[in-house]
């Protein structure tokens, strides 16, 4: 193949997300706490995202949660949630806008001020998520409660503090406003960035009985970026929880003939798999079964299935669903690393080669030239064919693969009709 690569080590990007996210989560301090997988999962006619082993919001969200991704095409942005046990609701805590409904790989989720909770005299009372509108520069809210026994329209927003807070001029707070009365219900006077705290009558009087607390986890900091799928063509790479216990890049083979052949089934290569459980190793079988991809223990006779993906791709790529009680909880499966000699050092004679891509460049132009007028050009293509295999040659081959006067000899036969 010929390597073209923008920087050393540095290949172009995979573009979209059938083998999941790599999700990076800091703390407030920045630091990097936590790197986990969000795994595709089919839903309906649309793909959301799974994170099931995190453990960096604990401290706020509790122990054993599940992060979803998954796009909301109401307020046209990507959501990060979980569901909280307490009040029985699915709860978001990260937004990023975009109409880009494909793959949400982001560098800037919005994680701060996003889930509030009402709480009345203390006692929660309602949930709800900030829905993308500013005031003033700040996030500001909406929502509905019936605290009062039917359902009042309630806004906040930061600005200047309204006449009735009696608050010194130019004073700044956040202002809960009553929709259906048309009259402020409270005011918290700080410069936070969050509608947080207990919310007094107004300036210098007695809290009211409205407060609002974090649901989310502000402060915090989420990236996600693509997980590259990888290779099926020599290996596969699985992850699977079986009997209670979980195993991670667990090695799948193609499985080839004595004498090295792949062996096909419905016209797909298949892979052969082996779990180390105690106190026998077991072994699995994945493979096409002319609808979609089967895991199994076997391929002739009375065999289990244990796992299928609905899919036709000539790779097996994905998490499967599962056949209950088999004994597999979960399995997702990815490609082995591909070779790329983008990922080997700098050539040698990099910049003598740079000059080489160049000319190759003008001498196709200068071919092309001559074709538009007729001229026949098979030999000049196939000399021209011939220096590209040496120059990928020279380019993709680490140190070490071929000696310096192998090396040279390639070089000279970049112009010359020598025999290395």
């Amino acid at each position: 193949m010929s390597c073209n690569c923008p920087d050393t080590n540095k290949c172009p990007s995979p573009t979209t997300c059938l083998c999941g996210l790599e999700t990076n989560i800091y703390n407030p301090s920045g630091v990097l706490v936590e790197t986990v997988t969000a795994y595709p999962v089919i839903s309906g006619l649309n793909t959301i995202y799974e994170i099931y082993n995190s453990t960096a919001f604990q401290a706020v969200l509790g122990q054993l949660y599940t992060l979803t991704i998954a796009y909301n095409t109401v307020l046209d942005r990507w959501e990060v949630s979980y569901f909280n046990d307490t009040i029985d609701e699915d709860v978001i805590i990260g937004v990023y806008s975009t109409d880009d409904t494909g793959c949400p790989a982001i560098n800037c989720w919005d994680l701060d001020c996003i889930a509030v909770a009402l709480r009345i005299l203390g006692v929660f009372d309602t949930y709800f998520s900030w829905d993308g509108t500013y005031v003033n520069g700040r996030k500001s809210y909406e929502f509905t409660s019936d605290w009062s026994g039917s359902d009042l329209d309630y806004s906040i927003s930061w600005g200047l503090a309204p006449v009735s807070a009696g608050a010194p001029t130019g004073t700044n707070c956040w202002t809960l406003f009553d929709e259906t009365s048309e009259l402020p219900a409270g005011y918290l006077f700080n410069n936070n960035k969050c509608p947080y705290g207990v919310y007094l009558s107004g300036w210098g009087q007695a809290p009211s009985r409205f407060s609002f607390t974090d649901l989310g986890v502000t402060g915090f900091d989420l990236k996600t970026s693509i997980i590259d799928c990888g290779c099926c063509d020599e290996s596969i790479l699985v992850d699977i929880t079986f009997e209670d216990l979980q195993y991670t890049d667990i090695e799948g083979t193609v499985v080839k003939d004595e004498y090295g052949n792949v062996i096909a089934i419905n016209g797909y290569q298949y892979y052969e798999l082996t779990i180390p459980s105690i106190p026998n190793p077991i072994t699995f079988y994945l493979y096409f079964n002319g609808d979609e991809w089967s895991l199994t223990n076997g391929i002739e006779g009375e065999i289990i299935q244990y796992a299928k993906l609905e899919s036709n791709s000539e790779c097996p790529f994905g998490i499967y669903d599962l056949f209950k009680p088999k004994g597999i909880d979960f399995l997702y499966i990815r490609g082995a690393e591909c070779f790329d000699c983008c990922d080997y050092d700098t050539p040698k004679n990099r910049n003598l080669l740079k000059k080489k891509k160049a000319i190759f460049v003008d001498e196709i132009s200068a071919i092309r030239s001559k074709e538009i007028f007729g001229f026949k050009c098979g030999p000049e293509w196939d000399d021209l064919f011939r220096k590209h295999l040496i120059f990928d040659v020279l380019w993709c081959l680490p140190y070490g693969k071929i000696c310096d006067e192998e090396q040279q000899c390639l070089i000279n036969n970049l112009n010359e009709n020598c025999n290395c």
